[in-house]
């Protein structure tokens, strides 16, 4: 979310190419890739490794380079074959011992998740580790399919044993682990996210974000914004991210935040960062989703505008610098300005 938010806010692409490149790159060190770069402090972070396609995927969508797609292509078949080697033989992931299971932090913010995350870690196949992987074949897939490059599509038989070993249908929701009867935020999240759920648990999961709010750090918060987006519950979203609850940037605003913090709180980390980029998820969840401004074809030669704007609203403007060029919208008591760069279609919906 670091580089997405980075990206529409700055409209300069090379800092979020850089460091998706240096990840890369890492992985002459550790072949899952590393969560710092450049450095020689070895965090390694299965969650973080899994969203580098996705990340890669999200550069292209913005930038249109298929050159640097094309290049970057091996780093991830080079990172599947790394987890594949945790594949316990029916296409889950488990005991994944070179590197730290997150599920999200700070670990009291992990809504009771019921598995062991520290080393050593608990036996057996989690959630939030399995569900990521599938999101990262998903996005390699899609890369294939830009590239024109073959493939043996296997998504079917793993979303089919994703779903025979963590989706409780008694209560239309996903459990923590194997052998679990929890059913954590974060463990639902995902598999909405990533088109995991069955289509009649999409109103439990729901319901259960809208019960459980921010159950979670602000890390995680981005995925419970992007997965209701998923299902079109946009209301939820913008009544979520303009919340001051305890765990809320509303919060960090009454604590006299000046930029994100780390956590919802100073106090919710004992050494809570007040400068933490991965607290930005309302940056592209306002301008793609509420705003309703994203490309519809690579580089931005085509953009989709589909607001979905609160009635409350009175008035606000916009600028966005994309690589076709510059974006000004602005609303007044529901009368629209716009300014789209020339010869650009619009899609409106």
């Amino acid at each position: 979310m670091i580089g997405h938010a980075h990206m529409l806010l700055s409209g300069d692409l090379r800092l979020y190419k850089k460091a998706i490149e240096q990840f890369a790159l890492s992985s002459s060190t550790c072949p899952g890739l590393m969560s710092v770069v450049p450095g020689n402090f070895m965090q390694e972070i299965a969650d973080f490794s899994l969203q580098w396609p996705l990340q890669l995927l999200e550069y292209y969508c913005f930038s249109g380079d298929l050159t640097f797609l094309r290049d970057m292509y091996p780093y991830a078949e080079q990172l599947l074959r790394h987890f594949q080697a945790y594949d316990r033989g029916d296409g889950l992931l488990h005991e994944i011992t070179d590197k730290w299971n997150l599920v999200d932090w700070p670990m009291e913010l992990r809504d009771e998740y019921d598995f062991e995350l520290s080393k050593p870690i608990g036996p057996g196949c989690h959630t939030v580790v399995n569900a990521f992987y599938l999101g990262c074949i998903q996005a390699v897939n899609e890369i294939r399919d830009l590239l024109g490059i073959s493939y043996e599509e296997d998504l079917p038989r793993l979303r089919k044993r994703f779903l025979e070993v963590f989706y409780d249908p008694t209560c239309l929701l996903f459990t923590d682990a194997e052998g679990s009867r929890h059913h954590s935020l974060h463990a639902n999240v995902l598999p909405l996210l990533f088109d995991l759920a069955p289509k009649e648990s999409v109103p439990s999961i729901v319901d259960q974000i809208r019960e459980k709010r921010f159950s979670c750090g602000v890390y995680f918060s981005y995925f419970v914004l992007k997965a209701l987006a998923r299902v079109g519950e946009h209301t939820l979203i913008y009544e979520l991210m303009s919340s001051e609850e305890g765990h809320s940037w509303g919060n960090m605003l009454k604590e006299g935040a000046t930029t994100c913090f780390e956590a919802w709180g100073k106090e919710q980390k004992w050494n809570t960062s007040l400068c933490h980029p991965w607290a930005s998820a309302p940056v592209p969840l306002l301008i793609e989703e509420i705003i309703g401004l994203k490309p519809s074809k690579p580089g931005w030669k085509e953009i989709s505008f589909s607001p979905k704007i609160p009635a409350h609203w009175e008035h606000f403007t916009l600028e966005v610098r994309v690589p076709s060029g510059m974006i000004r919208l602005a609303n007044n008591h529901g009368q629209w300005t716009e300014d789209f760069p020339q010869q650009v279609r619009v899609i409106r919906h």
